[in-house]
C-alpha cells in the first residue's frame, strides 16, 4: 500500500511539473502585447477621436425667384461642402411667416440662423425671434446697427456699387455719342428693400459724375416683376415721349421694359435698357445685342458665402472679405457688357 501511494504521489508531481512548462510560451507571448493598467493607475487605453460636431443651420428665404433659387442652391451645395446640416424654409414675402420660421428654429435648438428678409425693417424682430442663435442676413441688408461681429452679420454686395456701375456704363455710353444731356425712364424693385434706393440713387448719381445731365420722364416701382415692367412701359410708350435710356434694378424689369419695345410700334429696341444680376437670361440678352448692359451679382457667392459665414462666427473665426467691423462679408458686383458676358454665361 505506501508503495502504491508513492507511485501515485509521483504522477501526479510529474503532471503538475508538464504543465508548468506547457504554459510558458504562453506567459513569453503575452509580453509583446500592451500592458494592461494596474490597479490604482489613472492611465486609460485610448478611446476613438470624438466626431466634430455637425452644426444645424436654418435658412429662411424670402421667396423663390430665379436670383434667390440660384441663391438657395450654392447654400445647399456649400452646406454638404462643409458638413452642415442645413433646413431651408421659404416664407413666400410673409413677415409673419419668416418669423415663425426663425423661432421654430430657434425652439429646435439650431446653431444659427440664415435670413433672407421679407422686409428689411423687421430685422429686429428676426433678432428677437432668434434669441441665442447666431444670425447671417444675406442679400438684404438691415439696419446695420443691428449687426455685431461674432453674432449677427450680414453677407451681400455693396448696392451702391451696382447702381453706379450702371450709371459709368451710360456715362461713357453718352459721351461717347457727344451727348450731355438725356432722357430717361427708371423702374424701381420693391420700395420696402434696401437695395432699390442704393441702387436708384447711385446709378443716377453714376451719369451726373460722368458729366451727363438727366430729365427723368418716368419713374415707378415694378417690384422686380417683368411682366410688371412691360405693362407699365406699354403705358408710358403710348405717351409718345421721347427717352434716351431706361435705367432699370434688376434684369427682370430690363428684359420686360425689351419685351414692350419688341412687341410695340416697330419692334426696335431703340435706346440702351440696363439691368443688375447677369442672371441667365439677362446674359443671353446682351449676349443678343438687347440689354445694353447689366451687373453681375453672385447669387453663388451670396449663397455659399451665407453658409460659410454661419460656420465662421460658430467656430470663433472673422468673416472672410469683411469690413473693417468684421460683422460684413462683401461680395463684389462686376460689370457685364457686350464685350465680357461669355465670360458670365
Amino acid at each position: 500500500m505506501k508503495k502504491f501511494v508513492s507511485v501515485f504521489l509521483i504522477l501526479v508531481l510529474a503532471f503538475a511539473m508538464t504543465g508548468c512548462q506547457q504554459s510558458a510560451p504562453q506567459q513569453q507571448s503575452s509580453a509583446n502585447a500592451p500592458a494592461a493598467p494596474s490597479q490604482g493607475s489613472s492611465a486609460a487605453p485610448d478611446s476613438p477621436p470624438a466626431e466634430a460636431k455637425q452644426y444645424q443651420i436654418g435658412f429662411s428665404i424670402a421667396v423663390r425667384d430665379q436670383f434667390l433659387t440660384s441663391l438657395e442652391m450654392a447654400a445647399t451645395k456649400k452646406a454638404e461642402e462643409l458638413g452642415v446640416k442645413l433646413e431651408i424654409y421659404e416664407a413666400k414675402e410673409d413677415i409673419a411667416t419668416q418669423l415663425s420660421h426663425v423661432q421654430t428654429c430657434a425652439v429646435k435648438g439650431f446653431d444659427a440662423m440664415v435670413v433672407n428678409m421679407v422686409n428689411a425693417d423687421n430685422a429686429a424682430e428676426v433678432l428677437a425671434a432668434a434669441g441665442d442663435m447666431k444670425v447671417v442676413f444675406v442679400n438684404r441688408a438691415p439696419d446695420l446697427a443691428l449687426l455685431e461681429k461674432g453674432q449677427y452679420v450680414y453677407v451681400g454686395s455693396d448696392e451702391n456699387v451696382s447702381g453706379g456701375l450702371q450709371g459709368k456704363f451710360l456715362a461713357e455710353h453718352f459721351n461717347a455719342e457727344g451727348k450731355t444731356s438725356i432722357n430717361i425712364v427708371v423702374f424701381k424693385g420693391d420700395l420696402t428693400h434696401p437695395a432699390t434706393p442704393a441702387r436708384t440713387n447711385s446709378a443716377l448719381n453714376g451719369l451726373k459724375d460722368g458729366g451727363i445731365a438727366y430729365n427723368v420722364l418716368y419713374e415707378d416701382t415694378a417690384n422686380w416683376d417683368r411682366a410688371t415692367a412691360m405693362n407699365k412701359f406699354v403705358q408710358f410708350m403710348g405717351k409718345g415721349e421721347s427717352v434716351d435710356a431706361v435705367i432699370c434694378n434688376n434684369d427682370e424689369m430690363a428684359l420686360g421694359v425689351i419685351e414692350a419695345m419688341k412687341t410695340s410700334g416697330s419692334g426696335e429696341i431703340f435706346c440702351p435698357v440696363v439691368g443688375i444680376d447677369a442672371t441667365v437670361v439677362g446674359c443671353e440678352s446682351v449676349k443678343a445685342g438687347e440689354m445694353a448692359f447689366t451687373v453681375f451679382q453672385s447669387a453663388v457667392g451670396q449663397g455659399a458665402g451665407s453658409v460659410q459665414a454661419a460656420v465662421d462666427i460658430l467656430d470663433g473665426k472673422d468673416l472672410q472679405n469683411a469690413n473693417e467691423d468684421g460683422t460684413i462679408s462683401w461680395v463684389a458686383f462686376e460689370p457685364v457688357g457686350p464685350d465680357n458676358v461669355d465670360e458670365y454665361m
